[in-house]
């Protein structure tokens, strides 16, 4: 036996035994740390918002090794070709189910969540974008009162969740920057004098007044006022 066993072996022996074995379990402890770091009870918040999202934002394999594709994405394109509150029910439950699922996730827990599902994000922004312009029509509301258009109530709540996921996600600036994108596409009623034939040659009229818009009929503020944007949303959560 070499002098360092001797020495260990001596250590040993003249440690009382509940501080040997204090330490003992110490070292384990702190092995089993170093190779499984204790959860931050994320990877929980995150699984169960997979299995909440589930066929919808995310496609599986069935039991029968078939793929069901995200439904968000086909209900997606229904809505958008049909451009009708039968056309875009599903979708709006779907970007609804997405908004509840991203609201009972922690704050914390935002950074691993995005890394995890990379389309969360723009699967909210494109709700959002898609039910302002529904709401809208095909020219501006004429007040308040039809500002909802033919949204539900279930689809407004839809419409806030989503709203206020994004901004959690993101940031408020991304959220203005988009709000400020939809401004501008939102349309304008065709002039009285343009011929019905006429129409389908012409792009469509916007409904902002910008620079590069002149001929728009609503200033900044008035598109707020009119759309889905100024609804109070701490009212729909």
């Amino acid at each position: 036996m070499s002098k360092l066993d001797d020495a260990i072996a001596n250590i040993i022996a003249k440690t009382p035994r509940p501080l040997l074995v204090f330490i003992v379990l110490a070292a384990a402890l702190g092995f089993i740390i170093s190779q499984n770091p204790l959860s931050d009870g994320c990877e929980v918040e995150i699984t169960n918002f997979g299995r909440e999202v589930r066929g919808v934002l995310t496609g599986y394999k069935t039991a029968k090794k078939t793929i069901q594709y995200a439904q968000l994405n086909y209900a997606r394109e229904l809505c958008k070709d049909g451009n009708s509150q039968g056309s875009c029910e599903d979708y709006f439950k779907a970007v609804k189910r997405v908004a509840d699922a991203t609201r009972v996730v922690s704050p914390k827990c935002f950074i691993k969540l995005k890394e995890e599902y990379k389309d969360l994000t723009n699967a909210l922004a494109t709700g959002i974008k898609i039910m302002a312009l529904a709401a809208w029509g095909e020219k501006p509301p004429e007040g308040l009162g039809q500002r909802m258009g033919w949204l539900n109530e279930g689809e407004i709540y839809g419409f806030c969740r989503a709203k206020n996921g994004l901004v959690q996600l993101t940031s408020l600036e991304e959220y203005k920057a988009l709000r400020a994108s939809v401004y501008r596409e939102f349309p304008d009623r065709w002039p009285d004098k343009l011929p019905m034939e006429k129409r389908a040659e012409m792009p469509r009229p916007r409904a902002l007044q910008s620079v590069t818009n002149v001929t728009g009929s609503l200033k900044e503020s008035d598109v707020y006022e009119r759309s889905l944007f100024s609804l109070r949303c701490d009212l729909y959560q």
